[in-house]
C-alpha cells in the first residue's frame, strides 16, 4: 500500500462533487471522539448543555482523554444549537446527521 492509498482508505465521502465551485466534502473515519459525541447526540435526539458537558466528562474519565468544551466550539457545523429560556440545546444538524450515517455505514462494511 502506497502513501495515497493510505490516505485516501480513512476518508469518507459526505458530499457528492457536482462542479467545481461545489467540491466533494469527506472526513476522516479516524475520529473516535466525534464518532461518540455524534452517536450520544443521534440517541437521545437532543441534549442540553449540561448533558454534553456531563458526557464529555465522562467520556474523558472513561479514556483518560482531554476533551473540553472548546470541541464543540470548533465543530458547530454538526450541531443545530438553539436557546430556549436560557437553556442550549443540541440536535444534529443535516451535515451531523450525513457525516454519522456516513461513518456507521463505513465502520458496518
Amino acid at each position: 500500500m502506497d502513501f495515497n492509498e493510505f490516505l485516501t482508505e480513512a476518508k469518507v465521502i459526505v458530499k457528492r462533487k457536482y462542479t467545481e465551485v461545489h467540491p466533494e466534502k469527506s472526513v476522516s473515519d479516524k475520529a473516535p471522539i466525534r464518532e461518540r459525541v455524534l452517536s450520544f447526540v443521534n440517541e437521545k435526539g437532543y441534549v442540553t448543555r449540561q448533558e454534553m458537558l456531563e458526557f464529555l466528562k465522562a467520556m474523558n474519565e472513561e479514556s483518560g482523554g482531554n476533551t473540553s468544551r472548546k470541541w464543540l466550539t470548533k465543530n458547530p457545523t454538526l450541531f443545530i444549537i438553539k436557546e430556549k429560556n436560557g437553556v442550549k440545546t443540541y440536535t444534529l444538524s443535516s451535515y451531523g446527521k450525513k457525516v454519522h450515517e456516513s461513518i456507521m455505514k463505513q465502520k458496518t462494511v
